[in-house]
């Protein structure tokens, strides 16, 4: 009597936690766990309520979810299914047959004093052992949803058959007039060929088919909230009606796994600095339970049971003689882990630990260090030096004294006639003879060649050098001008 999986998508709509999760939900039972509060002679279960909040355009919005499973009872002596409590005579059975199915889940009244919600199958025999809702009253005049659970794990005779099935009920719930959704269970083991029959089969009739798998925890909120968006209309706002693919809400719910490992390392790495920080002080944090709510309570508190040993390993190494003895450190480590209590169930984890923690500081202790590469010679290669720029010299930069600009101090710097960044003037050509020092002196102190001119007439100057140097004759050389870029500019 393994079932198709409607107990664990409920199961797990109501109890999204990690370590809630359970997949025995036999419907083979005892006649005395029948006539127990859980099942109550009914062939339903009330799994209790759940509230979810979203998001309307800014305002938060609640929405209020009471989860019912229809299903059959089988008898564990006959192999057979229970009568129902409202069978009037002894001894009749109900018809399991799709009219008989259809009229309890679709034409049930919702009405059972004294049930109460079931969780598991220890729940049906001790009941004082759990907590437990009682059935509400009046359920049965809110609005109603349904999730058509169908099995894609399976294939042959047993698929096709309840593909008729399925059949059958999407075309029932259409005449009712029924908001609903079909959801294919056990996706991560689903066979190809029951998965493309089931997508035909929607396509066909036109209704939303989404993939679902409740081990694993992907699309099984979304099933139920499209439902609830079908069923306000609109009134539903804030609840998300997208189906995602499998794969795609595969990929969110690893997303959110990790977001939640990060977030929690990185709350340790705040908060958690002494090695002497209990557990029970961070289980209460609103991180810790993100994140057990997600990977459990045995992955959590492996968590920090590793990030508070590498504290306490910080912590030993400011000991003296533990930084180059491996041995006392792994011995202070060892007794560390002995102390604590509430590490006692990962104390084998924490031991495979300690012997990577000390290994780790036996080879940086063993392993020379690095020096840093030196650092490389600058470029001087022609592509990384930039070319010099070609200064022309225009005709007034000769050696002009009537025009009043100093060739010499022009050439030089580029056509500055002040000479701030050169402190030793060479000689410079022009294009008939070379001008020395002395020579320059002289046109300088010379009255008649800076006469200024009034008839726009060049100035009247003396040619050639002055009298006392006219024995020397004038070198014949030429000199190379070159132009360099100051640094400044």
């Amino acid at each position: 009597h393994q079932g198709i999986g409607k107990s664990c998508l409920c199961y797990r709509f109501v109890y999204p936690g990690y370590d809630d999760y359970v997949e025995d939900h036999r419907s083979l039972l005892a006649s005395h766990e029948f006539e127990s509060d859980v099942i109550h002679k009914d062939h339903f279960l009330y799994w209790g309520s759940t509230t979810r909040t979203y998001d309307a355009k800014g305002s938060l919005e609640k929405v209020h979810f009471e989860v019912l499973e229809y299903t059959a009872f089988y008898e564990d002596i006959t192999d057979q299914p229970f009568c129902n409590k409202t069978d009037t005579k002894a001894g009749k059975r109900p018809v399991t047959s799709f009219e008989s199915y259809m009229k309890i889940a679709v034409g049930s009244p919702l009405e059972s004093p004294g049930k109460i919600s079931y969780k598991n199958r220890d729940l049906i025999c001790y009941p004082q052992d759990y907590e437990s809702v009682v059935f509400p009253p009046g359920i049965g005049k809110h609005p109603r949803g349904y999730v058509v659970v169908v099995d894609v794990s399976d294939s042959g005779p047993g698929f096709e058959s309840r593909l008729r099935l399925t059949e059958n009920m999407v075309a029932h719930l259409v005449k009712k007039k029924q908001k609903f959704v079909v959801a294919a269970t056990k996706r991560d083991e689903a066979f190809t060929t029951s998965l493309e029959k089931l997508g035909e089969l929607a396509r066909v009739m036109k209704f939303t088919l989404i993939e679902v798998s409740a081990k694993s925890n992907v699309n099984v909120s979304e099933a139920f909230e499209i439902v609830a968006a079908k069923v306000l209309s609109k009134a539903a706002h804030g609840i998300p009606t997208q189906v995602l693919s499998y794969q795609d809400a595969a990929k969110k719910t690893l997303s959110n796994r990790d977001r939640a490992r990060r977030a929690f390392r990185s709350f340790l790495q705040k908060r958690v600095t002494l090695g002497s920080e209990r557990l029970k002080a961070i289980e209460c944090t609103e991180e810790y339970k993100a994140c057990a709510q997600l990977h459990g309570k045995f992955e959590t508190d492996k968590m920090f049971a590793q990030h508070v040993l590498t504290v306490r390993n910080d912590e030993v190494s400011c000991y003296a003689g533990v930084t180059d003895n491996v041995e006392m450190r792994q011995e202070f480590l060892e007794d560390y882990v002995a102390e604590r209590t509430d590490l006692s169930l990962y104390a084998n984890y924490l031991k495979d630990l300690i012997i990577k923690i000390c290994q780790k500081c036996n080879n940086e202790m063993s392993t020379p260090p690095t020096l840093p590469p030196p650092t490389p010679p600058p470029l001087t290669s022609p592509e990384m030096v930039p070319s010099l720029p070609f200064i022309p010299i225009p005709p007034d930069a000769k050696h002009n004294v009537g025009s009043g600009i100093k060739g010499d101090h022009y050439l030089r710097n580029g056509g500055d006639t002040q000479n701030k960044f050169s402190d030793n003037p060479t000689k410079v050509s022009n294009d008939k003879d070379t001008v020395t020092k002395e020579e320059q002196d002289y046109e300088d102190n010379d009255p008649e060649c800076n006469k200024p001119s009034y008839d726009n007439k060049p100035s009247q100057r003396k040619k050639g050098p002055p009298p006392h140097l006219k024995t020397k004759p004038a070198p014949q050389k030429r000199t190379v001008l070159l132009a360099l870029p100051s640094t400044n500019g």
